[in-house]
């Protein structure tokens, strides 16, 4: 197998409402099968997924938690309206309402002024889906799209391209039952090749001002599946590391109640006694 792979010059500043697909094939000519890999940033600034810090009201569990990560509580405050479950409080790591697990949502500050935040898409899948159609409509083309942003790891240093939405392209490859070159069956590898191929491309791309958001793949050769990322993370029951996040915050909740309410009681007693 031969693979080329590349990043497309010249994409401008995006902003709302610009037509991603008619800017990429304006710039490059497409093949049957390539993917097309964005960087979420672009694609969240066409969707008008970009916010102004000054607009944002914290509330008082985003006013805590903005102490214990020493940061901007308005910023806390919009990783919160991403979020559905908190893991860890520092860092903060959440589950996003798309059902991701990431430190501060994916919420960015870089690419975008000081003072505005962006968000990841709303639904990656969905804007995957709809990069792709539009690009077939526009060349005839059937090509593969891929979302992507940057993940720190657990027990590594550095972060690395994964992908947040895709269309086109399978999450995963079941390679259990293959056989490998020893005649041994394998019993449980799962090949991740979206968050691979975003990794790929994520290192072409880079992260700081080469200004290169997108990147196509070509000559690789993927198992065709419309069913998005969100087949690639772990459920509650399967998941063991969120499982022990979740049983950790929920102590600690408990203890903060705990505390609370005996700060409370003494209180009470002191004015008791002063009385």
């Amino acid at each position: 197998m031969k693979i080329s792979a590349f990043t497309v010059s010249g994409i401008p500043m995006i902003r709302e409402g610009d037509d991603l697909a008619a800017i990429v094939t304006g710039l490059t000519a497409v093949e049957e099968d390539d993917i097309v890999v964005f960087a979420h940033t672009i694609v969240s600034k066409a969707e008008g997924r970009r916010y102004r810090l000054d607009d944002i009201r914290p509330t008082p569990r985003a006013e805590e938690l903005a102490r214990l990560n020493r940061e901007d509580p308005r910023f806390i405050q919009h990783v919160l309206d991403n979020s559905t479950r908190v893991l860890m409080k520092r860092p903060l790591l959440v589950q996003t309402v798309w059902g991701n697990v990431c430190i501060n949502a994916g919420t960015d500050r870089s690419n975008t002024e000081s003072d505005y935040i962006l968000s990841l898409p709303e639904n990656p899948d969905r804007s995957a889906g709809v990069l792709r159609d539009r690009i077939r409509e526009l060349t005839g083309k059937r090509v593969a799209v891929i979302i992507t942003d940057t993940n720190g790891r657990s027990f590594r240093e550095g972060q690395i391209g994964v992908a947040v939405g895709c269309a086109g392209i399978a999450a995963l490859r079941d390679r259990r039952g293959d056989v490998d070159l020893f005649g041994h069956e394998l019993k449980i590898t799962i090949q991740a090749i979206a968050d691979e191929v975003a990794a790929c491309a994520n290192m072409l791309m880079g992260e700081a001002d080469e200004g290169t958001p997108v990147a196509v793949i070509r000559g690789y050769e993927y198992p065709k599946d419309d069913r998005g990322i969100r087949v690639s993370f772990r459920t509650d029951d399967t998941d063991l590391v969120k499982q022990a996040l979740i049983e950790q915050i929920e102590r600690q909740e408990q203890a903060s109640v705990a505390a609370k309410a005996s700060t409370g009681k003494a209180k009470v007693r002191g004015s008791n006694g002063r009385s």
